[in-house]
């Protein structure tokens, strides 16, 4: 015998009317009887059934009364009361609260009712076969999303080498530092301006820890909109808010095994703050829209190019947080204050786009050698890369890269001449009023813009600024 697709409960305390119902549905589908609410509930929870349809009037409970209860349970079997003319206005309020998908007055005919069942399934099998489908979509979703961000990280690799490209002996001890700390748990603090190569460096502990397999998740904490951010950080449930229409995971869990770089986290919004001092202090996170916390396993590394010490002064950051993340804190030095990593990092780059772009160049002249050495680099690793994406660009084959390709703002730097005598304090003193001059103009004299820039603090350059008049 060919097993039925829906299974009825019928319910009914008059003997003669549920005979009736069965007599109306046996054949088309699998039917139970129950003669009593409290019956029907018993059934409800060892059989499967698709639909409900119950009399209104029985004693004890009420046909409303046991398809509200059966909703807690089953929300999403049909329920279908019958009843007489004089209890319309109550159904229609269980109606308007979902407790009925329909009502059917009495007396009924078999014909009329066995329709009105079959459309009543039919609307379930489409709202269950939506359903399985937007779950569907959903985890396909979920593992694109996971999929483009290994894709991502599989191209990263090769412009992020693993091996950090320097020649300062700035970077030597810098590197010496992190290599004590790679192979722990600890919470890294990277701090430097911008350009200077953080996430690099967050790269660098990531490849050389024991998550060096997992994922690498770099978010940048000033991107995302304040509306969003909890829901991107830490996920949502179905029907969290307007548009949730599935559950989905956040970057934390996304991160699970791994790392996750929270770039700029000074630039995080305070509710973002409060959230990710509990993840950690807790390693667990809270979905929007659950009430049950998540544990998760990650390794967390931070960066910013404000001063956080500053920025928790003023009130704008959490001085828990900022202890909570600065376990350990190593500061990048500008590239202007490590000037043996430049020419090791421009000829880097030029390999680099030499191959992305395939253009093959020459390599770079003394005297262009020289041009890169003498210029501050405010933008730093940044500038430098965009720089040499230009010089590529423009070169005429294998020939040489000679100045008269460098921008104009980096051909015409000149070193400020050493005082007659060689007086060394005098000779740093106006390098310094150079390179203030000239990252006030490139930031339209913002001191604070241009204190970021110099890695230094505010006060510190109103003072130099003072000093300088």
């Amino acid at each position: 015998m060919t097993p039925k697709k829906y299974e009825l409960l019928l319910v009914d305390d008059e003997l003669a009317n549920l005979q009736k119902l069965e007599r109306t549905f046996m054949g088309r589908y699998g039917v139970h009887r129950a003669r009593s609410g409290e019956e029907a509930l018993e059934i409800l929870g060892r059989v499967p059934v698709d639909a409900i349809i119950t009399d209104q009037k029985m004693p004890g409970m009420t046909g409303i009364e046991l398809l509200e209860l059966s909703q807690k349970n089953r929300p999403d079997i049909v329920r279908i009361v019958l009843t007489g003319f004089t209890e319309v206005d109550d159904l229609i309020a269980a109606i308007n609260t979902g407790k009925v998908h329909r009502y059917i007055t009495k007396p009924w005919e078999p014909d009329s009712l066995r329709l009105a069942v079959r459309d009543a399934l039919e609307k379930m099998e489409l709202v269950r076969e939506n359903e399985r489908l937007a779950s569907e979509l959903q985890s396909v979703n979920e593992r694109l999303r996971t999929e483009n961000i290994l894709l991502r990280r599989e191209m990263e690799t090769q412009a992020y080498p693993r091996d950090i490209i320097h020649g300062s002996p700035e970077m030597d001890h810098i590197l010496g530092l992190l290599r004590r700390v790679t192979g722990t748990e600890t919470t890294v603090l990277i701090q430097g301006e911008t350009g200077t190569g953080k996430e690099l460096i967050a790269r660098f502990i990531h490849a050389e820890s024991h998550r060096r397999d997992r994922i690498f998740i770099p978010v940048n904490c000033g991107a995302i909109p304040k509306d969003l951010v909890e829901s991107e950080f830490f996920g949502h449930a179905k029907g969290a808010f307007t548009g949730a229409t599935q559950d989905r995971k956040g970057y934390f869990e996304m991160a699970e095994g791994g790392t996750i770089f929270l770039d700029e986290i000074g630039e995080a919004p305070p509710e973002l703050q409060v959230k990710l001092l509990r993840v950690i202090q807790e390693d667990e996170i809270m979905p929007v829209g659950t009430h049950q916390p998540r544990k998760v396993d990650v390794r967390l590394i931070a960066s910013t190019n404000r001063d956080l010490k500053a920025e928790v002064e003023s009130g704008r950051f959490r001085q828990d947080l900022f202890f909570r993340i600065n376990v350990f804190s190593v500061t990048i030095p500008p590239l202007r204050e490590r000037t043996g990593d430049i020419l090791p990092i421009a000829e880097f780059f030029l390999r680099q786009f030499s191959l992305k772009l395939n253009r093959p160049a020459g390599r770079f002249t003394e005297e262009t050698r020289q041009r890169l050495l003498a210029y501050s680099w405010p933008g730093n690793v940044r500038e430098l890369q965009n720089e040499v994406e230009r010089l590529v660009l423009l070169a005429e084959g294998l020939k040489p890269i000679g100045p008269d390709l460098l921008s104009d703002h980096i051909r015409r730097r000149q070193t400020p001449p050493v005082p007659a005598g060689g007086d060394l304090k005098s000779a740093v003193r106006d390098l310094e009023e150079a390179m203030i001059r000239e990252t006030m103009a490139r930031h339209d004299q913002n001191r604070s813009r241009t204190a970021r820039a110099l890695g230094i603090s505010r006060q510190s350059l109103l003072e130099k600024l003072r000093r300088m008049k």
